[in-house]
């Protein structure tokens, strides 16, 4: 049952991370075709990018969180 459960949060981990690489990606189409200019739209590009490795990167995040509340914690 747990590696059930398991699997099905994995699947869903996949599936969000995909959905916001889809976003990011229509993002930058919609400022693209909103303002026809580079600077929205490379800004639009750098966001995106942030937000996709972000999401890819999430177990490493909360480690270093962790890190800086314990170094925080214990002066």
């Amino acid at each position: 049952m747990i590696d059930l459960v398991s699997n099905l949060i994995q699947r869903a981990e996949t599936v969000v991370v995909a959905f916001v690489a889809l976003m990011a990606i229509a993002m930058v189409v919609v400022t693209w075709a909103r303002t026809r200019a580079f600077v929205p739209t490379l800004g639009a590009v750098l966001f995106a990018m942030f937000v996709t490795w972000a999401t890819h990167n999430v177990d490493f995040l909360e480690s270093q969180i962790g890190e800086d509340i314990v170094t925080e914690s214990n002066p």
